[in-house]
């Protein structure tokens, strides 16, 4: 009976000992228990929403994808946007991912793919620099309000 029972406990002691190695692989992300989409570039659906503007668009472009996170997204002109101006982000089981620009814009990348065939890249690129446009003093280059001809300060000098 003894045996048993000393048996039954260290079958318990052995069962918590795994399950904590599982915890603290999960917790500190050892590269064995990671899972998802492999280092490379791949196609994807980039939804970009500029709160100051109200733009809202949709585009097929090429992004990086390091350790299971976006990095990089490509355009056209050979021009790219990185972690310079956005913390990586995971993406989850259904390859989605978003984040908010050092600008204030929303993102949300999906991965489509890895071969794009045809991307918008160039398009993405111009929609954006219009929305910096619409922000943007003409007069003197500082910023102002989309719906402003002019900043602040160039409205009061004209006063």
């Amino acid at each position: 009976m003894k045996f048993i029972i000393y048996s039954l406990i260290l079958l318990f002691a052995l069962q918590s000992c795994g399950d904590s190695s599982e915890s603290y692989d999960e917790e500190y992300g050892n590269e064995e228990s990671v899972s998802g989409y492999e280092d490379g570039t791949y196609c994807a659906e980039v939804e970009y929403y500029n709160p100051n503007t109200g733009t809202n668009n949709t585009y097929t472009l090429e992004v990086e994808v390091y350790n299971n996170e976006v990095t990089q997204i490509n355009w056209g002109n050979g021009g790219w946007m990185d972690e310079d101006h956005f913390y990586a982000e995971e993406l989850d089981s259904d390859g989605t991912c978003t984040f908010t620009s050092d600008k204030g814009y929303d993102y949300t990348i999906t991965i489509l793919g890895t071969d794009c065939g045809g991307t918008d890249e160039s398009s993405f690129q111009n929609d954006v620099e219009e929305d910096e446009q619409d922000l943007v003093c003409p007069n003197c280059g500082g910023d102002k309000e989309d719906y402003d001809d002019y900043c602040y300060s160039c409205q009061q000098d004209e006063y």
